[in-house]
């Protein structure tokens, strides 16, 4: 997928929080600012061209029928310069660091937004390489092998979450981006177990790092093993995910 963002005025009687609208093979994301929404149309991958070939006018109806809420002020989007296209993808690179240098955040793994786990996963690469590094950082001899630690460390769970947002993404986004059919959210998403803990794991991540002291480093284990049961759950909600949605 790819998306679209765009800016609309707020209203005194809107609503609040993070706002999400799907329907007719469209969605969008409305994310609430102090003066304005921040908006997200979401469309399939590489087909910007086509979107913007249909001009202004057809995009700024297409928000109108999936929001009807933002009808009544759609017209303030006159110009495609007033649009910008991110393109989505996830991925990393095989290699993070070389003598010297360590890649960290978007530039070693670029994360969908679609989980929102960017600037998240930026920042525990981070504190990762903070505890790692301190110490050879100090005695002036930090090695090859002290960044590929950094590596080791934070590569796991971004592969787990980059494999849980694809998976979101080709079971839900695409069916709901589809014209042709009539999506509906599968009612097991209503359930409280899968309403709780991916949203944990994306606001926590899949491996949560904190900023080691000496006092704290005693309670490493602990938290460990509850993220580990925590992955294992997850895991196993994945799967049965994966066999529900073979039958809608």
């Amino acid at each position: 997928m790819d998306v679209l963002w765009l800016r609309l005025s707020r209203q005194p009687d809107d609503p609040h929080g993070l706002v999400g609208r799907i329907g007719r093979g469209r969605a969008l994301i409305c994310l609430e600012r102090e003066d304005h929404w921040q908006i997200g149309y979401i469309i399939g991958k590489g087909t910007y061209h086509e979107v913007h070939a249909a001009g202004v006018e057809t995009l700024r109806q297409a928000i109108a029928e999936t929001a009807p809420d933002f009808a009544d002020r759609v017209a303030e989007l006159t110009d495609w310069k007033q649009v910008s296209m991110l393109s989505v993808e996830a991925n990393r690179l095989p290699r993070w660091y070389r003598p010297g240098l360590l890649l960290l955040g978007d530039a070693a793994h670029v994360m969908s937004p679609a989980g929102g786990n960017g600037i998240n996963y930026a920042i525990m690469d981070a504190v990762a390489a903070a505890n790692i590094l301190t110490a050879p950082l100090q005695a002036g001899l930090v090695t090859v092998a002290d960044l590929a630690c950094v590596q080791r460390r934070r590569e796991w769970p971004t592969r787990v979450v980059q494999a849980m947002v694809n998976f979101m993404q080709d079971s839900l986004l695409k069916a709901a981006l589809d014209p042709n059919g009539s999506f509906t959210f599968p009612s097991f998403l209503g359930w409280p177990l899968v309403r709780k803990v991916p949203p944990l794991l994306f606001g926590f991540g899949i491996r949560p790092e904190h900023v080691q002291t000496e006092t704290r480093r005693g309670h490493t284990q602990a938290h460990v093993g509850r993220w580990a049961a925590a992955l294992i759950v997850t895991l196993v909600v994945g799967w049965l995910i994966r066999r529900l949605l073979r039958r809608f």
